[in-house]
């Protein structure tokens, strides 16, 4: 029972063809209806059988003849409205030329109206209001008398006629159409089939190439998805492999230091063990908190965005770094104006300007000079730190936002995974990240421009 009330394509069709009569058929009762109700149709046909049954009698001389085509055609008249059951009196009487009545219906009473010759004139015949039309023909006069149709008999019989011939044609067009949409539907039944049938894993192309032109938007939305998630799953599945392959160093070092340090009879070697295994504890553990930062930002769902002082924000995260920048003996520069409120993600712009900055002092050699401009321009927040630093190759600049990818030039360790997330996040947010050369033509300058939202 549920499965049948349940929407469906020919169902929808059906329905709307079945409006489309409803409202053929309310349009043509209208018109048909208005047409009706016009004085100008009564007047017309009361007309015409005056001029009908005097072109008749025109050819006739004698009064009894004349007299039983006058009755022949009043009783036809009355027998047709009796048997379509019309509320309505269509009276007829004959004269001669010297006015002797010959005949007259028997519901005119003793007379009818004398009308104007050859024209229509309103009269009353016996309380009810008549239409009269009186014309001659060679030595006859003759008088018609129509009273007017009640509407909503008229109304009722157009009504009923008109869903008498719309009931007949509705199947004769129902069935081609339900035929038609039927067989336009089982391509896409055919695809259905064919994607249940697939295995779990299986991500390759339909291979679906529809008859119809209304069904390859479909199948080719279908394909660009499965294409999507092949793309997808191979990412995290290279994710997936990259990260235990970085972590095993780690594991490792910490493993063989661990070692050292339960059977190093010395002082100094298990100092140099523990210094060692701190140095592979930390970098694990910037590792899985890249991997986690990476991770957030990768994910599909987009985060809270709220309106931030974002001067306040790049200055206060410059101050965490001044140590150890001070540390390594390199100057911090911020040109920024003093407030510049924007509507952004506050954890992914985070994850933009510390991995940066962190990319830019891990980098950098004593005495370099690192700078962070902040503006907005034609409604986008740029971003852009700079080091003089020894900079990237130009060969390792086109794969420098991949994954676990280090410059072949650089000969300081790192997880791989910053600039990666400088360009997800960025992406995250409908922006745009870009490396030119740094001051001066040496080192490196990352630009990050995000647009307002909507």
């Amino acid at each position: 029972m549920l499965n049948f009330l349940r929407p469906t394509l020919v169902r929808r069709v059906v329905l709307a063809l079945m409006m489309a009569f409803f409202i053929a058929w309310l349009l043509l009762l209208a018109v048909i209806f208005i047409e009706a109700v016009d004085p100008a149709v009564t007047d017309k046909s009361i007309q015409e059988v005056g001029q009908g049954l005097g072109a008749s009698l025109a050819r006739l001389d004698n009064a009894g003849e004349a007299r039983a085509v006058a009755a022949a055609t009043s009783e036809q008249i009355e027998r047709l409205y009796r048997t379509y059951d019309i509320p309505a009196l269509m009276l007829i009487q004959l004269n001669d030329q010297d006015g002797t009545r010959l005949y007259s219906s028997p519901a005119a009473g003793p007379a009818l109206p004398d009308g104007s010759l050859g024209a229509l004139t309103t009269a009353r015949v016996n309380g009810r209001s008549f239409r009269v039309f009186k014309g001659t023909a060679g030595r006859w006069t003759v008088t018609v008398a129509g009273s007017r149709v009640d509407d909503s008999f008229l109304l009722m019989s157009i009504t009923r006629d008109l869903v008498y011939y719309l009931l007949i044609a509705f199947p004769c067009i129902l069935l081609p159409v339900w035929i038609a949409v039927s067989r336009g539907m089982r391509p896409l039944r055919q695809m259905s089939k064919r994607i249940a049938a697939r295995g779990t894993d299986d991500m390759s192309p339909t291979g679906v190439d529809p008859i119809y032109a209304e069904l390859t938007p479909l199948a080719g939305a279908l394909d660009r998805l499965l294409a999507q998630l092949r793309e997808k799953i191979a990412r995290e599945h290279g994710f997936v492999q990259d990260a235990a392959h970085e972590l095993r160093t780690p594991m490792a070092v910490i493993s063989a230091q661990a070692h050292v340090l339960a059977v190093e009879p010395e002082l100094e070697g298990r100092r140099e063990a523990q210094r060692h295994l701190d140095q592979a504890i930390g970098r694990g553990s910037h590792l899985i908190a890249q991997l986690l930062a990476l991770a957030r930002v990768d994910s599909t769902r987009v985060g809270d965005t709220s309106t931030i002082d974002v001067a306040h924000l790049v200055r206060h995260e410059l101050a965490r770094s001044a140590p150890t920048a001070m540390e390594n003996g390199i100057e911090l520069a911020l040109e920024a104006p003093e407030r510049l409120p924007f509507t952004l993600e506050v954890h992914a712009f985070q994850s933009i300007l510390n991995n940066l900055l962190d990319n830019a002092l891990r980098y950098a050699h004593a005495g370099a000079n690192i700078g962070v401009e902040l503006a907005r321009e034609n409604g986008y927040l740029t971003l852009a730190v700079a080091d003089d630093g020894p900079g990237i190759a130009e060969p390792d600049r086109a794969h420098i936002f991949e994954r676990f990818y280090r410059a072949r030039s650089q000969d300081k360790t790192g997880s791989g995974l910053g600039l990666a997330i400088v360009k997800q996040a960025t992406l995250r947010m409908n922006g745009t990240v870009t490396l030119t050369p740094g001051p001066g033509g040496r080192g490196c300058r990352f630009v990050v421009r995000i647009a307002t939202p909507p």
